[in-house]
């Protein structure tokens, strides 16, 4: 019996793979998508346990209505409301005082304000800066192909934004802060959190993501009824289009005739052939072991193994419980946040957590973000109940398949200085070690599917072979978070796949 015949076939049903199966099919494109877990999604994944709706790994979408398949793919109307509560973000300290961010600017100017006016200043300054940086170069650029770093350069060096965006392309996160001269420790602590609150090192020359971490994340929502609700309506459109999705199904091999990438095997022994085939898995999954060692051209198999995952990832505990959640900063604002920042309160305090992690120090929390979710999404747990969210940074080890529950109790531990909490209905906790066993993309607990360091970013993610999602192998194309611009559901990993290879098969078939 001959093999079923595609115009191309996407390996992974996370966003970035029915990003780029939504698109193709909606082109006319004969489109597989096969997934080896029992529902599409990845990491927009909402579980449900007796009324409790669980985010488990995407929890705040910071390009949400800015991604192109949010208008392109009519999300809206395939089910997807975002929720954007007033104050994002609040920093309440042991003293009673608090730091807080809304989506107002004058606001956080008079928050900042009471700390130190000169930072007040600073913030000002600052944003007003981002805010062009982020509409004539950083959001539209998410969604492009990436160029060599010389040639960036040269386009940024043409506009005045452009240039200044340059200017700090290569600042840290830290000499950020110092380029605007802020000078309040708990300030500076606050605008370091938000990159450090993702896992990112605050002393890597990652300057020119500051603006989208900062300012995207103060126009950051949560997915009504749960992340899942953003993959489902992708899915939606994916079939609604004529795509076709096989679940619980893993590929074992791409096949290969010749250089070309012509087929791929899942583990029940079934071939499937295709003009074109997209894998959104990670490097080392696609390149070693999807493909022989011999079928593998020579640059790749010398480029894949210097692929380096994130040295950090995260603790989750999901906590339901019955009487409500009183905080006690002074601020009411407090409970109004959508993230609750505790534990750390100055710039070298946050410095010195960070040093504790890397060091694999993970017997104590310090520090953690914390959201409510169901005091703006009322289904998110049964009626008369609260659900929090609770993430701390933390390294990956082994050990956490041990050493979860003692954690989970020293988080609840840092949340009780900060709140008063009602009694317990339900808890559940997710570790790195759960991380990567569920979701197997993301080696080591990987929440980006791998390091943001200056050698694995733009035109060098995963490497300057594969950048563009075309491959040295003829036919074979790459779309997951590995690709440039990476992770965080920005959907552009998927959204450029999409367009690269819709090029190709209009090319293949011209």
């Amino acid at each position: 019996m001959s093999a079923e015949h595609y115009d191309a076939i996407v390996i992974g049903g996370g966003p970035n793979g029915l990003i780029c199966g939504a698109y193709l099919a909606r082109e006319g494109k004969r489109v597989l998508l096969i997934e080896r877990r029992h529902e599409t999604g990845g990491g927009l994944n909402t579980d449900e346990y007796h009324g409790w709706r669980l985010n488990l790994h995407a929890v705040y979408h910071m390009m949400s209505e800015v991604m192109p398949a949010y208008r392109d793919l009519d999300l809206p109307n395939l089910g997807v409301r975002y929720l954007y509560p007033h104050v994002v973000a609040a920093f309440p300290f042991r003293d009673g005082s608090s730091l807080v961010f809304t989506r107002d600017l004058q606001e956080n100017l008079r928050s900042i304000e009471a700390f130190s006016p000169d930072d007040a200043q600073a913030f000002e300054r600052m944003w007003n800066d981002f805010q062009p940086m982020l509409d004539q170069f950083l959001v539209p650029m998410t969604y492009e192909l990436p160029k060599p770093a010389l040639d960036q350069m040269v386009e940024f060096g043409e506009t005045e934004v452009g240039q200044r965006l340059a200017d700090i392309s290569e600042f840290t996160f830290s000499e950020m802060i110092d380029e605007y001269r802020f000078s309040d420790p708990r300030v500076r602590m606050a605008l370091l959190a938000f990159p450090a609150m993702w896992g990112l090192h605050l002393d890597e020359p990652l300057g020119f993501l500051f603006p989208l971490y900062l300012c995207r994340m103060l126009a950051s929502g949560l997915v009504k009824g749960g992340s899942h609700r953003l993959s489902s309506a992708i899915y939606r459109s994916f079939v609604g289009n004529g795509g076709r999705v096989l679940d619980s199904s893993a590929v074992t091999r791409i096949v290969m005739e010749g250089d070309h990438a012509v087929a791929v095997e899942i583990d029940d022994g079934r071939r499937f052939d295709a003009d074109a085939i997209i894998s959104t898995l990670n490097p080392e999954q696609t390149f070693v072991k999807l493909i022989d060692d011999d079928e593998l051209p020579q640059e790749l198999a010398e480029a894949v193994p210097a692929w380096e995952w994130e040295a950090r990832s995260m603790f989750g505990l999901h906590l339901g419980v019955e009487g409500g959640v009183k905080f006690k900063a002074k601020d009411p604002r407090v409970a109004e946040a959508m993230i609750v920042f505790c534990g750390i309160e100055t710039e070298e305090e946050l410095l010195t957590h960070l040093d504790d992690v890397d060091a694999g120090e993970i017997g104590r929390c310090d520090w953690l973000h914390l959201t409510n979710f169901s005091r703006f999404d009322g289904t998110m747990a049964p009626p008369g109940h609260e659900l929090l969210r609770i993430e701390a940074v933390v390294k990956y080890d082994p050990s956490w398949t041990t050493e979860g529950k003692a954690f989970a109790d020293d988080c609840l531990r840092l949340v009780g200085e900060y709140a008063e909490l009602g009694e317990t209905a339900f808890r559940r906790h997710t570790t790195p070690v759960d991380i990567e066993q569920k979701l197997r993309t993301m080696k080591r607990g990987s929440i980006k599917h791998g390091a943001y360091s200056t050698l694995q970013l733009g035109y060098l993610r995963p490497n300057d072979l594969c950048s563009h999602s075309a491959t040295p192998i003829p036919g074979l194309f790459i779309g997951g978070a590995s690709l440039y611009p990476g992770g965080m559901v920005l959907g552009g990993p998927g959204y450029i796949a999409a367009q690269v290879v819709g090029e190709y098969l209009g090319s293949e078939s011209s």
